[in-house]
């Protein structure tokens, strides 16, 4: 899926506990069809576990978004830190196939034992960005809104349509506690 992968078979190899560290740059990495993340940069610590290894990831990039007042595209420099762990699908020493665990949506090594962090990071990233993101030059701006509507004239008087309505509901109302025995 992605050109950040590591060969984490030595790794499997060795017991429980031991750590193996990373640093990685790259010039881009499609997070969808239109957010790409560029220039980023960072570094990824496998630890060996039980079922696999638990990868520490992290990068630092910059994502080019639109900002949600001005409609216009700005850098948007993202950080991302996460941990998460790496499922073996073979086993290293046999070759055996091993069963999958029972986590929802579980990260896998594949069969050569390369764990592709450019897929986690590509998911985390997402998580990252902001769901209405503001370009640096509107954020301290205070925002006004106005609104026009189409035939309607200012200068109409109000109509007493609020004053009878209150006045309906008064009579009604006296109407009920007289009838129910109440003054």
């Amino acid at each position: 899926m992605t050109d950040l992968k590591f060969n984490v078979a030595q790794l499997l190899r060795a017991e429980m506990g031991t750590r193996r560290d990373y640093t990685f740059t790259e010039g881009t990495l499609a997070l969808d069809e239109t957010l790409t993340l560029r220039d980023f940069k960072g570094s990824v610590r496998f630890t060996r576990t039980a079922t696999g290894v638990w990868a520490k990831v992290k990068a630092r990039g910059t994502v080019r978004l639109i900002c949600v007042r001005s409609l216009e595209e700005f850098d948007y420099p993202v950080s991302v830190e996460f941990a998460d762990q790496f499922h073996s699908v073979v086993d290293v020493f046999s070759g055996g196939t091993l069963e999958q665990p029972i986590e929802d949506d579980p990260f896998f090594l594949t069969e050569l034992h390369m764990a592709d962090v450019g897929e986690a990071l590509r998911e985390y990233t997402l998580l990252e960005l902001p769901l209405n993101p503001v370009s640096p030059a509107y954020r301290n701006q205070p925002v006004s809104y106005t609104v026009q509507s189409d035939g309607i004239e200012d200068d109409e008087e109000p109509s007493d349509q609020g004053e009878a309505a209150i006045d309906a509901l008064k009579a009604w109302a006296e109407r009920h506690n007289r009838r129910n025995g109440r003054s």
